[in-house]
């Protein structure tokens, strides 16, 4: 058989047709294909945006929380230290070391005086000053026992002696509500 120019002309166009229409068909799956993929990626996409809101949201409404915290955790300290403060400062106006001086017999009277650290206190030797400096820090008194104000006044100078760097103030008699330790 032979085959002629038109046949063979006629069956390359039909191979090219049909070349052609596979080409196309399979450029159609490619983009059908590629827009399935598009539209799966802008799924995830809008998915992973609304995520990225609702973080942003949580984020702001935790960091709100965390300043209100934060407030109030700078309230509570500068509470505590204030508290803390007015602890020292009561502690200090209510603890009071009192000092007895002399004896207390049947015949003794009792007197209260203030003792105070003067300002020769800090400079004083360690050997002058009668006890421990620390308590000094704290209200101090002292009861003395003696037969008069005068006797009161020599045994607090005796006890006390003007180089210690404490200051007696003038003995007073004992009320009541002095004794115990209740101060003035």
């Amino acid at each position: 058989m032979a085959f002629t120019a038109e046949f063979l002309s006629l069956l390359l166009l039909v191979a090219s047709a049909a070349a052609l229409g596979l080409s196309i068909v399979v450029d159609v799956g490619r983009v059908s294909a590629e827009r399935a993929r598009a539209t799966v990626l802008q799924r995830q996409i809008d998915k992973k945006k609304a995520s990225l809101k609702e973080w942003a949201t949580l984020i702001s409404s935790r960091s709100a929380e965390l300043g209100t915290l934060r407030m109030r955790a700078n309230e509570a300290t500068n509470r505590k230290q204030r508290l803390q403060a007015e602890l020292k400062a009561l502690e200090y106006t209510k603890v009071e070391m009192v000092h007895e001086v002399g004896d207390c017999d049947g015949a003794a009277l009792g007197y209260w005086s203030l003792l105070t650290a003067g300002p020769g206190f800090a400079e004083a030797e360690r050997r002058d000053v009668v006890f421990a400096r620390p308590i000094w820090e704290y209200r101090n008194c002292a009861h003395i026992w003696a037969g008069s104000e005068d006797h009161a006044q020599g045994l607090l100078r005796m006890a006390f002696p003007p180089r210690c760097g404490v200051q007696p103030t003038t003995p007073t008699p004992l009320t009541p509500d002095k004794k115990g330790g209740a101060g003035a």
